[in-house]
């Protein structure tokens, strides 16, 4: 069984079993079997180029290959920054308290760009902070099933039912107001004789 969410609050610490929500999970699962003439099921393979060798499931698969073309494992790959600097791994956030910020504004999680979904379970909650939760407060602190080389978010929010933690990195977008004007940087050469609006 998978370590706790632990979050920490004024000093409190409350903790919470996860379970991952997905769609089968929310909608059940249908899958079409195709059966032959004879009622008997199908098995799905595929042939190579050229014709010489049948592929069944479970014959192939990915890796990744260094510039010798030499097989490397997942264990032996390592992250780098956009300056070629390593990058160390981020632990994972179970089992270990994290600091709640919050009650935060609820259309911050407008701005985030949800990568999983977290029924939580109370384990160790008092019925206070599940009122503020239920009542609306959005909480979020720092979030990480596992290990990995960048820190994701989770916004803590609830309804009668259920506590949830939604997941994910900010999503930075830019607006622009209406009707606003672009105004070319100095040095921003636009020829527009090059523009061919034909072609649009």
């Amino acid at each position: 069984m998978a370590k706790p969410v632990v979050i920490s609050l004024a000093g409190k610490d409350y903790s919470f079993d996860s379970v991952r929500i997905d769609r089968a999970k929310l909608y059940g699962v249908r899958k079409r079997l195709p059966i032959d003439a004879k009622g008997e099921p199908c098995v799905k393979a595929s042939l190579t180029m050229d014709g010489a060798n049948l592929l069944l499931s479970g014959m192939t698969a990915q890796g990744y290959f260094n510039s010798s073309g030499t097989p490397i494992s997942r264990s032996g790959m390592i992250g780098i920054d956009a300056q070629g600097n390593k990058v160390d791994q981020i632990p994972s956030t179970l089992g270990v308290a994290q600091s709640l910020n919050g009650p935060v504004s609820p259309s911050e999680i407008l701005d985030l760009d949800i990568q999983s979904i977290f029924c939580l379970e109370p384990i160790n909650v008092d019925d206070d902070f599940l009122s503020k939760l239920k009542s609306g407060d959005v909480y979020k602190f720092p979030f990480n099933y596992m290990a990995g080389l960048e820190m994701e978010t989770a916004y803590l929010v609830a309804n009668e039912e259920a506590v949830f933690a939604l997941v994910g990195k900010s999503a930075n977008t830019e607006w622009i107001e209406e009707a606003a004007i672009y105004v070319p940087l100095e040095g921003d050469d636009i020829d527009t004789e090059d523009l061919d609006f034909e072609a649009l």
